[in-house]
């Protein structure tokens, strides 16, 4: 039997029993349509959490390796030496973009002339940095933005608010040296931001902190930005071979935790959410498929005995589970594109309780990713669901002697 006869009899035999054929071509259709869907978020939220996370901790880190062990202590004395000579070399390297300088360090703030309370954390960096990476300046919620003037602090709306200041009030930053020892600043409060994980955040120009902490002329950490995020892990390992960098540690965001953790959690779900809706359809289309071949065993003994090869019986089946699971992919992905493109275009709310316990820069919506990969990755999954679905079934008729199929009757 050639090749062109056992198409056009697959595609008969699609035909014969409608309401069966019917039933797993909305079993494939609904499984593609709602893994289009699920794909889309979860690629989209990730991708979110990590253009967010790459933003605030750089897509290459470069500190020293001190400071990394005990990165939670905020060891300041564990910092970087001769920052201007390091961001310069790292600017030259092929695939950075950016370097920002950045000091992080814990303080205690008051307004006025009491002793304050309220804990939070201050972050020294240039002004472009709080302004391009975080986008800072468009979470203003009162007051102005950065004008460059030394003494300028821009605070995030909860420390402001336990604080009981206001714009325009004279601000204390108590913390600490490299060393240890106590050390004050004074800023003036200019601005207010809310959201993006900044409610805690205390934002200064990273001279200013410098001097808090006794610093001068030096960072705890060099934030990296290369030209393609997911280019990162290259740059970082070119940057470990430069001979000046020896003795650094030089971290990718993939390469460092949370984020580290957090790609290998998500592809898992990932997998897992494929996993389900395979498995599933894949089981539907063997029961169809099963009973089809229960009832046609005397046309598969007929078959066989015309000359219909073992293979040949393998790849009828196979064939039809193909074009029922391709009619079917093709219904789900125009039921799942108006779905997905809806979670790209308008997201989900997680609103701000979940940004601030995230801290991360994040926006309250989070919106989801539609592209063709994701669209392709769907209806080819379909494709696999038809395959594992219907090799059984067509392994078990292949294997049916053609005498005893005959008499089957069936």
């Amino acid at each position: 039997m050639t090749p062109g006869m056992q198409l056009r009899l697959a595609a008969r035999n699609t035909l014969r029993s409608r309401t069966r054929t019917l039933l797993t071509l909305g079993m494939v259709a609904l499984s593609v349509a709602l893994l289009l869907v699920a794909l889309t978020w979860i690629r989209g939220a990730f991708g979110s959490m990590l253009l967010a996370a790459s933003a605030l901790g750089g897509h290459v880190r470069v500190v020293d390796p001190d400071f990394e062990e005990r990165e939670e202590l905020m060891p300041l004395h564990e910092h970087l030496t001769d920052t201007g000579a390091l961001t310069r070399l790292l600017r030259r390297q092929p695939g950075v973009r950016a370097v920002e300088p950045r000091i992080t360090a814990g303080v205690t703030l008051s307004a006025g002339e009491e002793i304050g309370d309220v804990f939070a954390r201050v972050m020294g960096a240039h002004e472009r940095y709080f302004r391009e990476r975080l986008g800072a300046d468009q979470k203003l919620v009162a007051g102005t933005w950065f004008t460059g003037a030394p003494d300028e602090l821009v605070v995030g709306a909860r420390v402001v608010e336990r604080l009981g200041a206001k714009v325009g009030d004279a601000l204390v930053l108590l913390g600490t040296t490299q060393d240890g020892s106590l050390s004050s600043l004074q800023g003036r409060l200019v601005g207010v931001v809310h959201g993006g994980g900044l409610e805690q955040q205390v934002l200064a120009p990273l001279e200013r902190v410098q001097w808090l902490v006794d610093m001068p002329d030096e960072a705890v950490e060099l934030l990296v930005f290369t030209d393609d995020l997911h280019g990162a892990p290259d740059v970082a390992a070119r940057l470990r071979r430069v001979p000046q960098l020896q003795g650094l540690a030089v971290r990718a965001w993939s390469e460092r935790e949370p984020l580290k953790s957090t790609l290998a959690s998500v592809k898992g779900v990932e997998g897992v959410v494929v996993f389900l809706f395979v498995f599933l359809t894949a089981l539907g289309i063997w029961n169809t498929l099963m009973m089809s071949v229960l009832e046609r065993m005397h046309e598969i003994g007929v078959l066989r005995a015309l000359g219909l090869s073992r293979l040949g019986a393998v790849g009828l089946f196979v064939g039809e589970a193909l074009m029922v699971s391709g009619a079917g992919g093709l219904l789900g992905i125009a039921l799942g594109l108006g779905p997905a493109w809806m979670l790209e275009r308008y997201g989900i709310r997680i609103g701000a309780q979940a940004v601030d316990n995230l801290a991360l820069p994040l926006s309250e919506t989070l919106h989801g990713e539609l592209t063709l990969e994701t669209v392709g990755m769907a209806f080819g999954l379909g494709w696999v669901m038809a395959v594992l679905g219907s090799i059984l079934p067509a392994l078990r008729a292949a294997s049916i002697p053609p005498v005893a199929a005959m008499r089957s009757g069936r």
